[in-house]
This record gives structure tokens, sequence and C-alpha cells, in this order.
């Protein structure tokens, strides 16, 4: 009888100490459980990072180019504002047909590499070079890249860092352009040129040749919309479906260099309205 007991009394201990084991180890479990979802509040914290930083890009000012871009099949356009350091810009930059923007380069050229008082068929490079750019006369440029040379210039686009600019045929050679034969400049070689012709407008020949502009003569486009007082400095160029504009915007308190570039129009009036109101938007950002 005493065996009996003492082997009943043991069972019972076995017993009640196995069944603590099985009560602990789901605790255990749970312990375990509680430490991986500890990570999700860093997964929170990150959203709230990524939240935090769409908004901040939201409150950028935002500069609306939809009437431009719907004016025309291809639209290239950039504005860069100096005090600020700031871009808004289409972002497509690629070789497209220049028409006269591409004088602003060749008035580069002469004034860094040629005698500008040296006289061509009666007149000085510089008055030649006046004419070129402010009245955009198409002889005045031809007289100048036959004197210079066409390859000869293409050198010195490369040299100068204009990786898309290019002279192929002379101002309205039509016989060249049905060969297939255009004149290139992008959007990226424009602004880097407006942005030189900024920062160095205080020096020769930059000076002098952001005077010239200054005296710019067709105001259908950037300065179409704005007022007189604000001083613009440009240079147009337009064939028969192509309708582009660049210069520098100089106002008192936030000048900046402003690019567009477009083909196959819808309407002659309608592109060059949308620059003009795209321009006067650019004169009240920031």
């Amino acid at each position: 009888m005493l065996f009996l007991i003492l082997a009943g009394s043991s069972y019972l201990v076995v017993n009640t100490f196995f069944a603590q084991q099985q009560e602990s180890a789901p605790s255990t479990a749970k312990k375990s459980t509680s430490k991986k979802t500890s990570s999700k509040p860093k997964l929170e914290t990150t959203t709230v990072s990524t939240s935090n930083t769409q908004q901040s890009s939201e409150s950028e000012p935002q500069l609306d180019a939809t009437a431009l871009t719907a004016s025309a099949d291809q639209v290239y356009y950039g504005v860069h504002y100096f005090n600020q350091d700031k871009d808004i810009s289409s972002n497509n930059s690629a070789p497209t047909i220049s028409a006269s923007v591409i004088k602003v380069f060749i008035m580069e050229y002469a004034f860094t590499q040629a005698d500008l008082t040296e006289m061509l068929e009666g007149k000085a490079i510089n008055d030649w070079i006046i004419s070129m750019i402010q009245q955009s006369d198409n002889d005045a440029a031809n007289i100048l890249i036959t004197h210079f040379g066409m390859e000869q210039l293409n050198e010195s686009f490369q040299t100068q860092g204009y990786q898309d600019t290019r002279l192929e045929r002379l101002m309205l050679d039509n016989e060249a352009r049905n060969q297939g034969k255009e004149n290139y400049t992008s959007l990226n070689d424009c602004m880097f040129f407006l942005k030189k012709l900024y920062q160095q407008q205080g020096d020769y020949p930059y000076s002098t040749m952001l005077n010239i502009m200054e005296g710019q003569t067709l105001r259908t486009k950037i300065p179409s919309k704005l007022s007189e007082d604000i001083l613009v400095a440009n240079k147009t160029g337009e064939l028969d479906n192509i309708e582009n504009d660049i210069g520098l915007v100089l106002t008192e308190k936030n000048p900046f260099a402003i690019v567009v570039l477009s083909q196959n129009y819808q309407n002659v009036e309608e592109i060059r309205g949308a620059i003009g109101d795209f321009t006067l938007a650019a004169t009240k950002m920031y």
C-alpha cells in the first residue's frame, strides 16, 4: 500500500512538471512573434519619409507647359533660373532642326576666332554679325559661313562643347534641304550657350554678344507677352514647320535663360502665342 501511494505521488509530480513546460512553450513563441513584428515601425518610418519627400517636391513651383506642348508634335523646352540655380525642362534634348537659332553659334565663333574688322563684300565682319542676329539676315549668315568654312565652324562647335550643333547647308538652300541636309542644334546646346552668355556677360566678347542680342528686332515669341521694361536678349528661328526661340529674360529680380524648340506645329499664331505665354508664366516663378 505504501508503495502504491509513493508511485502515485511521483506520477503527479512528473505530470505537473511537463504541464508547466508545455505552458511555457507558447509564451516563448509569443515573444519570438513580438520580436518579428517590432520591425514594422521601421517600415512605417520609411513610408512617412517618402511621403514627406513627395510633399516637398510638390511644394516646388510648377510651370505649366501644357499649352506649349499641345501646340506642336515635338517641343523641347527649358528654363534656367540663375539666382536659384534651378531648372525646369522637358528633359528630352535631342538634335533638332535649328533654323536661324544656329546663328548665335556662328556669332560666337566669329567673336572668338576672327578679326571683326576684316572687310567682306564692303562691310566689316562685325557689321555682318549684327545684321545676322538682329534682323536674322540670311545673306549675312551665308557670307560668314562661306568665309569661315562650314567644316571649320562644325569643328569649333564640337570643341566648344556643342555636341548636337552642326551646319550642313547654307541658309535657304532648298536644293540641299531636298537632299536631306539640315542645320541642327539641341535644347542642351542652346541652354549651354545661354548660361555661358549670362555668366560671362561682364567680359568681352560675351558682353558685346549680349548687347547685340538685346537689339533683336524680331519679338514675336519670347518677348511677345512681356512688358517693355523687361530686357530680353533672344534669337529666333523659323522655317515652314519650325518655330524656335532662345534667349535671356533679364528681369531685375529673377533673370533666367529660356529655350523653346518646336517642330510640326499646328498653327503658327498658336505656337508663337504659347511660347509668349510660357515665357510670361516663367517670369512669375519663385
